[in-house]
């Protein structure tokens, strides 16, 4: 049976008997730290094991997990899973080979990522590759929860919704899959309400466990994607987003896609108020491509977007996506797909 909008917020904020555990735990640490260590070996022991709780000082040397996505998923068929961060968990570095996408829901939480420290708040959304090393800490009464979603299925679904726009993918891709140091990207999505709802949606969905959850939840979360992107695509957040002067990689790619066509770049450069060089540089490292490879494959996704969905010739094609000649259209689209644009159209009709 599905919560109401009114029950899951009062699941949301009440204390679970683990959270309880924790902050007791917590006031008991700060209120009297001489004591701490003799206070602790005192615990209910089995209590601590049956709900799996961490206590530090219970352990011997530091613990720093990896969690496998078996150990999550298990041998279920769902690719999706959500659960309530605890608030007072002590705080423990860790890695897992799943996507973690970290919903701050009210309030603030502290994050560590790759030893690079993030104060996340209200509408944060913070989005963690696998195999990253990070850490969250809530002491006080705000609230977020932790949506994990298998590798595989974080590709599938998520990527799809940027196949219309190359240049963005490569700078998701860059970010999530290339191991720069802190990886991490953060939508930060303030007081949306759309944003809040469709969160809220998707954790009512996973708790009713209803006929069909499965499918339910991979098209909600596709859903919820791309209202991020549509809704905040210039509030993104990450390692390489900002630079000195103070311009947004999204913001650059954006203005590539609109002015593919004529776009040069000296113009471009000009147009952010770069150097050439510095522009190049920035480019190349943000995305992982040139300049002109970048306006190499938006063109050709446009051309590859033509000759599926309409009757052009290849001379009009060539002319709407940019390019200065027929032959060069041919010979690029050739090498970069090992077959004419007529076989490509083909290939696709068939």
């Amino acid at each position: 049976m599905k919560l109401t909008r009114e029950e899951f917020r009062k699941y949301i904020f009440s204390y679970t008997e683990d959270e309880a555990f924790y902050k007791k735990l917590y006031l008991q640490k700060k209120k009297d730290p001489e004591t701490f260590q003799d206070y602790c070996l005192n615990l209910d022991r089995n209590f601590i094991l049956e709900h799996h709780l961490y206590v530090p000082e219970l352990l011997s040397g530091s613990w720093s997990p990896y969690m496998e996505e078996k150990d999550f998923f298990q041998d279920t068929v769902e690719n999706i899973m959500l659960y309530k961060h605890y608030r007072y968990t002590p705080v423990f570095s860790h890695e897992h080979e799943f996507f973690e996408i970290l919903c701050v829901y009210d309030g603030t939480a502290d994050t560590t990522i790759q030893g690079i420290r993030h104060t996340l708040h209200t509408g944060d959304i913070c989005i963690i590759p696998p195999n990253t090393t990070h850490s969250v800490g809530i002491f006080d009464d705000s609230t977020a929860f932790n949506i994990l979603v298998r590798g595989t299925t974080f590709q599938s679904t998520f990527f799809q919704s940027l196949t219309a726009d190359s240049s963005l993918a490569q700078f998701f891709a860059h970010v999530l899959y290339r191991k720069t140091e802190g990886n991490y990207l953060i939508f930060h999505s303030g007081d949306d309400v759309r944003i809040r709802d469709m969160l809220e949606n998707l954790y009512i969905e996973y708790l009713g466990h209803e006929k069909y959850s499965y499918t339910f939840l991979n098209s909600m979360l596709v859903m919820f994607w791309a209202m991020l992107l549509r809704y905040h695509e210039n509030d993104i957040e990450s390692i390489l987003t900002k630079d000195t002067a103070g311009n947004s990689v999204t913001e650059i790619l954006n203005y590539l896609n609109q002015h593919y066509q004529t776009v040069t770049l000296s113009e471009t450069a000009s147009h952010f108020g770069y150097s050439i060089s510095h522009f190049s540089t920035l480019i190349k490292e943000s995305t992982g491509k040139t300049f002109l490879q970048i306006i190499r494959d938006i063109k050709l996704n446009q051309a590859c977007r033509a000759l599926r969905e309409t009757s052009l010739s290849n001379p009009a094609i060539c002319e709407l996506v940019g390019y200065e000649s027929p032959e060069h259209f041919m010979r690029t689209f050739k090498k970069t797909y090992g077959m004419t644009p007529g076989e490509y159209r083909r290939k696709n009709k068939e």
